[in-house]
């Protein structure tokens, strides 16, 4: 396989996606884009060659895709959600027989960190902090936990996606139960088939996230970022973001999670910390693909996207360099969505800090920290700084507005 192998890069309405396009179209990859979304934000790029739109997110539409692909000389998918890996893995040896590698890894090890519970576990072994969390079968024992991990508790599904009995159930989203009775409404609505919810303690503080690339447990790449605003002021993905030095301490408890899993591919380790917590930095949880974050990275002087193709390529690694720290990136349209999230008010049990309405705008006009780049515009790819606003407004529509390049 040539360093220059075509890739079809899925999840194209994400704007991990669009690092991916951009940065390997600048590599000389032919890259194609599919998504679910007719207005996918990566289809814009001046860099894509060419979209297909998947009806829905099944095994059969990626059989269908599969086929498009292979016609377009494809060698490389590139699934960046937890829901695109489990597809392309369902049927990972009709990929390989198309003459295509999948670029993520098997499920035997992907779902030791999409299981929430069972990458906590791995981690705590390795050495990182973790708050008390625990994986109840039952809603009696989730009753039990919670009384003892103590009001307020976050709720959140045990996987972003989790495969029962031939169905996919997705995350409905981290939910924070200020009391007893609001528990078990909680608890049922994230039940995901046999999959019953995680309970955790609750961890203030802003966000921290430590990146790596693997080559089967060996990190050839590392990246450490802060969130300096998150799109849900109650926590989430980030709308402006810093890049920061890696920390030792956490890169060496990574290095051994990383080691001990054998992993082949992109991770990023989700932190919470408060400056006043001697304790930490908490790790929340593992994201075992490309983040929503990513071009940050990539701008800060770490191509993850390249470093992880020239892996699925087999072709020769160089040292990678030092980035910058000090870099910031805004992602306009998140903070239109933040400020939505602001003035909608501060979800029911969130015992943390919740801007104001006025607070909230003037993040958005106001002044940003000297330096602070777009995530999306670039003079030399313009579109889709415009797509950000098609796509998001016609989510906010209910029904995506425009269509894929075909």
């Amino acid at each position: 396989m040539t360093a220059a192998a075509p890739v079809l890069v899925l999840d194209g309405q994400t704007t991990q996606a669009l690092a991916c396009v951009r940065s390997l179209g600048r590599a000389g990859h032919r890259v194609y884009v599919a998504s679910q979304r007719r207005a996918a934000l990566a289809a814009w790029s001046r860099f894509c060659r060419a979209g297909w739109h998947l009806p829905a997110e099944t095994v059969a539409d990626y059989a269908a895709l599969r086929s498009w692909a292979r016609d377009q000389g494809v060698r490389i998918v590139l699934p960046l959600t937890e829901r695109s890996c489990l597809l392309c893995n369902a049927a990972r040896a009709d990929w390989e027989a198309a003459g295509i590698t999948v670029g993520c890894g098997p499920d035997d090890m992907l779902l030791q960190v999409f299981d929430k519970a069972e990458a906590l576990t791995r981690a705590r072994a390795c050495g990182m902090a973790t708050p008390a969390t625990y994986a109840p079968t039952s809603l009696a024992e989730a009753e039990a936990v919670a009384a003892e991990v103590g009001f307020p508790c976050v709720v959140k599904a045990r996987s972003s996606y989790a495969w029962h009995e031939g169905q996919l159930f997705a995350d409905p989203g981290v939910v924070y139960v200020a009391h007893r009775g609001d528990l078990a409404a909680a608890v049922m609505a994230r039940r995901q088939g046999a999959f019953w919810p995680l309970v955790q303690r609750y961890v203030p503080g802003h966000g921290l996230g430590l990146s790596a690339v693997c080559d089967r447990g060996r990190v050839v790449a590392w990246f450490a970022h802060e969130r300096l605003r998150d799109v849900r002021p109650s926590g989430s993905g980030s709308s402006l973001r810093r890049s920061v030095p890696v920390d030792p301490r956490l890169r060496e408890a990574a290095a051994r999670l990383l080691a001990d899993l054998a992993w082949h591919g992109p991770a990023m380790f989700e932190f919470r910390h408060d400056d006043e917590d001697p304790d930490g930095p908490w790790l929340i949880e593992i994201n075992g693909r490309f983040w929503g974050s990513l071009q940050l990275a990539i701008t800060a002087g770490v191509d993850l996207p390249r470093q992880w193709i020239a892996i699925l390529s087999a072709t020769p690694q160089r040292g990678v360099a030092a980035y910058w720290p000090g870099v910031t990136l805004r992602w306009l349209w998140g903070d239109a969505q933040r400020l939505l999230h602001v003035v909608q008010g501060p979800p029911p049990g969130y015992p943390g800090d919740y801007p104001g309405v006025w607070r909230g705008m003037w993040e958005v006009v106001g002044p940003q920290p000297a330096g602070t780049q777009s995530e999306t515009w670039d003079s030399a790819d313009r579109w889709p700084v415009v797509a950000e606003w098609v796509q998001g407004i016609g989510e906010l529509l209910g029904q995506p507005l425009g269509r894929v390049r075909a």
